[in-house]
């Protein structure tokens, strides 16, 4: 039972690590998105 419980934290906290990084991925690319279409001042 406490195997199966530490196994559904585990993934758990993997699944929230994966979210995190896609997450600050989606924003990096939004971010040079942003930046190269930009208008030219």
């Amino acid at each position: 039972m406490l195997v199966k419980k530490l196994l559904v934290v585990v993934a758990a906290v993997v699944a929230g690590v994966l979210a995190y990084k896609k997450a600050q991925e989606s924003e990096a690319r939004k971010d040079v998105w942003s930046k190269s279409t930009d208008t030219v001042d």
